[in-house]
């Protein structure tokens, strides 16, 4: 089977009033940044798989099942499970999934960007990096059959803009919820998402 590997970055802005420590302690809340993604039907922790390599054998391991669709329009669909490796980092996260097919993904969230009155970062050429504030910044290697490559990378990409419209919703949530608690103010609601919700498509995603 002749695999293809396509590299990609995606930059995402930040409102003003979300802060660094808010983005990175929802990124290492595992099952949240599981459960944001629109695919995700089902997840529990697991032991590490006979593959995982000696250093991802002591990262947090999941194993997670996504809805698919074999056809437009949810004319047939099923389920696919597969293993995800979760490594937290001080500045993000870390995850490597192991899907049927050989789809392999390695994905690395961080936190980008300065805030008023801290240092102007020296920013990437070519990313759409803003100029001024924080921004998500996610670092993707995907390596997948060749043949479905283009589909794959399609499919996760607007699955992971989904989830990253739900973590930036949810991230103002906790940002809004911690200023009330200092002002002895009632809270706004902090719903769960629905556990079908993770990188969607016929293809699994890491965050990951």
């Amino acid at each position: 089977m002749i695999s293809k590997t396509s590299v990609f970055t995606t930059i995402t802005p930040l409102p003003a009033s979300i802060t660094r420590e808010a983005v990175i302690a929802t990124y290492h809340n595992h099952i949240e940044m599981i459960e944001l993604n629109p695919l995700v039907i089902e997840r529990f922790k697991c032991k590490p798989p006979s593959y995982a390599t000696p250093e991802e054998f002591h990262a947090i391991w999941y194993t997670i099942k996504d809805k698919i669709s074999y056809l437009p329009g949810g004319l047939a669909s099923g389920s696919v499970s597969y293993h995800g490796c979760f490594h937290d980092l001080p500045e993000g996260l870390q995850t490597h999934v192991y899907a049927p097919l050989g789809l392999d993904i390695k994905a690395k969230w961080s936190v980008g960007g300065s805030l008023p009155g801290e240092p102007r970062q020296t920013a990437e050429l070519g990313l759409g990096i803003p100029k001024e504030g924080l921004y998500l910044r996610e670092d993707v290697k995907m390596k997948c059959n060749v043949m479905m490559i283009n589909f794959v990378k399609k499919t996760f990409k607007e699955a992971h803009s989904k989830l990253v419209d739900r973590l930036v919703e949810k991230t103002h949530l906790l940002e809004a919820k911690a200023a009330n608690e200092r002002l002895g103010a009632p809270s706004p609601s902090l719903t769960q998402p629905s556990p079908a919700m993770f990188p969607g498509s016929p293809v699994p995603h890491p965050w990951t």
